[in-house]
């Protein structure tokens, strides 16, 4: 027979799972999601003890409401499961790192990162890291807070580096980095690069294009057209891949709101900022990672080369971008 652990690890198989959505602003904060999560059903004739009731009469709480269609978690699941989760984490952490000291390496390190930091900083960042510590392999994912936070929750991410407006989270920590924002960007043949000021009507002419399932950048968009009166315009193009929606905004037509270090990049395709009256969204970027978990050596060593190098005076101006 199960521990009351293992069975609750079990329980939480069905309880953890994370639905790409779970930061778009408008479920206002992360328990909507527990509300949104579907219906648990538990099929029969399985060979290790996972009942439910028995858990519930060893723990002596309600895990879940019984309903007609299926069983939903109940505040105690909720939480139960929350834990479980964290002690399954941390067990398969535990496990790695000692294969990791066995084979006398650092091994493996998973970041997830928002994709200002795919062509700004990051990369030297990564290099100097891997000089001093030669055993690391290093994964690399970029994405939106969408994409990349479920991710992280489930453990298929260490550490992601990206931006920390998005609600607070019971199971993750954020460390601030610096402070950016995001601004307008266009081809420099573009109309509105001829104005010397551009108002946000003036926006609603052309098409955007963004960053596809960024809920969070599209609510923002809604939030500055909104607070001038105006209906957001949305995106015409979506793509997972800042070069193709650079080469897009490059080919005359289209605008988009990008991170200011990024038009640093994209100057050598001869894209500019168009003068906006006003800040199109200022915001902050930083780590993110789980809470409550015992950091790996790895981990640990990337977190002080992020804060040594990027949470600096000067990496903070050019964060910053022109103003």
């Amino acid at each position: 027979m199960l521990s009351v652990l293992d069975r609750a690890v079990h329980l939480d198989v069905r309880l953890s799972r994370i639905g790409r959505n779970a930061v778009a602003p408008n479920m206002g904060k992360f328990e909507e999601l527990e509300r949104r999560k579907p219906l648990i059903r538990w099929r029969s004739g399985h060979r290790r003890d996972k009942n439910p009731r028995r858990l519930e009469e060893e723990l002596g709480v309600v895990l879940f409401q019984r309903t007609p269609s299926g069983m939903v978690p109940t505040t105690y699941g909720i939480t139960l499961g929350r834990r479980a989760r964290q002690i399954l984490l941390e067990s398969v952490g535990a496990r790695n790192e000692l294969q990791l000291m066995l084979e006398g390496g650092y091994g493996p390190i998973v970041i997830g990162t928002g994709p200002m930091w795919s062509v700004h900083a990051f990369p030297a960042l990564i290099t100097d890291f891997i000089r001093t510590q030669p055993k690391t392999h290093i994964k690399i994912f970029s994405g939106v807070l969408d994409t990349l936070l479920p991710r992280l929750l489930k453990g298929e991410i260490d550490l992601v580096i990206a931006s920390l407006n998005f609600p607070d989270h019971p199971d993750l920590a954020k460390e601030h980095i610096v402070d950016t924002q995001h601004v307008i960007a266009a081809s420099k043949n573009h109309p509105l690069t001829m104005l010397e000021k551009v108002e946000p009507r003036d926006l609603l002419d052309y098409p955007f294009a963004g960053f596809a399932d960024d809920y969070v950048g599209v609510a923002r968009m809604e939030q500055y057209f909104a607070s001038h009166g105006l209906q957001s315009p949305g995106l015409t193009v979506e793509s997972s891949s800042l070069e193709t929606l650079l080469s897009l905004i490059a080919s005359g037509d289209f605008l988009a709101s990008l991170a200011a270090p990024i038009l640093l990049h994209g100057e050598r395709l001869g894209i500019v900022r168009i003068g906006l009256s006003d800040s199109f969204w200022r915001f902050s970027v930083g780590a993110i990672y789980r809470r409550n978990a015992q950091q790996s050596a790895l981990v640990a060593s990337m977190l002080q080369a992020i804060r040594s190098r990027l949470a600096t005076p000067s990496a903070e101006r050019v964060a910053r971008g022109p103003r």
